[in-house]
């Protein structure tokens, strides 16, 4: 179930106050440092791969190897959308406010009584993207009506489908997940926003989407097998070299990978992919 509205109720009442700043230059009084340190445990879910923090209060004699600081640069570039994250938590100021809402929107998701949910254990979506290879940009003032579908399935208002302010890896995305009655991330157009979709996993495996960085933004796309050395991915994505395709691209270069939240990543594996594939080129 998604949720629509943040209810001001559900906000006040799992808000966190801090009298003064908490990070990197902050004042860092105990009690504000373990308020802080007791939120992030509680936002771990879009923090992958960090660890319940200590609630003790301290930031250490170097604040700037803190695992708490550390957390916070996570939380203001994954969430906040910090390009430079300074690790400083202001009272009432961006990140802090940030955190306010994710925390009112896990209380609002405890108070929804939903049916126990089954795990999922094929990434039937893919039957659906695969679907979509060969589907391309238009040149000039035309644009292709799919691509102009995946633009509304992420709310995306470009009436192009050609140029780089008009990316459209993420709203690839969005319709496919959409097409398979999952609703996308807000702001879904957006690549890196993909991070907050379903759950985190360390590994990637076929069917999971892979979120990367760019000159200028991000990309986002499917895995759909890696190579026999085990050092490169092929991904299947929208917007690559200007068409959906499968390319091939370094392993390294994803930073995460996400899958639905009942889908079971254990259960799922990674193929030696052996199909034709494209270089990785251009993503804008």
């Amino acid at each position: 179930m998604a949720l629509k509205k943040i209810h001001e109720k559900d906000f006040h009442m799992s808000a966190i106050r801090i009298t003064q700043s908490v990070g990197l230059g902050g004042v860092n009084t105990p009690a504000d440092v373990k308020t802080v340190q007791t939120a992030l445990n509680k936002l771990l879910k879009f923090l992958p791969g960090t660890k319940a923090l200590a609630v003790d209060g301290r930031l250490g004699s170097r604040p700037e190897n803190s695992k708490t600081v550390a957390a916070i640069k996570q939380f203001q570039s994954k969430v906040v959308g910090m390009v430079r994250p300074d690790g400083k938590i202001d009272p009432n100021g961006r990140t802090h406010k940030k955190i306010n809402e994710k925390l009112a929107g896990l209380a609002l998701l405890s108070k929804v009584k939903t049916p126990p949910i089954m795990p999922v254990t094929t990434a039937f979506w893919m039957k659906t993207a695969y679907a979509e290879v060969g589907e391309t940009e238009v040149a000039g003032k035309k644009a292709n009506p799919r691509i102009l579908e995946y633009f509304k399935a992420s709310k995306f208002w470009g009436p192009d489908d050609s140029g780089g302010q008009n990316a459209w890896c993420g709203s690839f995305v969005a319709w496919v997940m959409q097409q398979n009655n999952m609703d996308p991330v807000k702001n879904a157009f957006r690549a890196k926003e993909w991070i907050n979709f379903g759950k985190p996993i360390s590994k990637p495996v076929y069917g999971a989407i892979g979120i990367k960085s760019r000159k200028g933004g991000g990309h986002v796309a499917f895995v759909v097998g890696q190579s026999v050395d085990g050092n490169y991915l092929y991904m299947l994505g929208g917007n690559q070299s200007n068409s959906v395709n499968v390319a091939k691209y370094k392993k390294d270069v994803w930073d995460d990978f996400v899958v639905p939240t009942s889908f079971d990543s254990l259960s799922a594996s990674l193929p030696i992919y052996t199909q034709n594939a494209s270089v990785a080129g251009s993503e804008a």
